[in-house]
């Protein structure tokens, strides 16, 4: 998964036998395998997003300086790390209801390691929907004191039927 050696050790893994236990993920911490973006990906994102095709471009990357993991793209990136530290057993699905209190902290490079570190800060009935999910997330950096970014993740744990 982009790591450079094994730091299992610090992975943080939490999970329930079905969706409908959530609320017992209410206030624990949870932290996922530390990443690093590989850079064809990163272009990919670009490409993607129409990043590359700006109409009004900014000056492209040399004020940025090589390398750079554009903000949205670590975003875009929340699912695929948080799902490998919070899931159900049971038989389930994850809608993304948005984000909240974006900040990008400092700058994320494909050189950089990072990991998402986070707690379940709310788990809230739906009714026959599920239970909505609040994580409180941040990109934090290998060696660095700073986030890449922090943001509240906001998703609905529903059950779907697997036949």
């Amino acid at each position: 998964m982009g790591a450079d050696h094994d730091d299992t050790a610090e992975v943080v893994t939490l999970s329930v036998r079905h969706p409908a236990e959530a609320p017992l993920l209410r206030g624990k911490k949870f932290v996922s395998p530390w990443f690093r973006m590989a850079p064809d990906r990163t272009a990919l994102f670009d490409t993607a997003t129409y990043t590359d095709a700006s109409p009004h471009p900014i000056g492209g990357e040399a004020g940025y300086g090589d390398d750079l993991v554009e903000g949205f793209h670590l975003l875009a990136m929340l699912d695929h790390l948080v799902n490998h530290v919070l899931w159900s057993e049971g038989p389930w699905l994850a809608w993304n209801y948005g984000l909240d209190h974006v900040r990008f902290v400092s700058v994320v490079r494909c050189s950089d390691r990072f990991r998402i570190t986070g707690t379940v800060a709310e788990v809230l009935s739906r009714g026959e929907q599920g239970h909505l999910l609040v994580l409180e997330c941040a990109g934090e950096v290998d060696g660095r004191e700073r986030p890449g970014f922090v943001a509240t993740q906001r998703v609905l744990w529903t059950t779907h039927d697997a036949g």
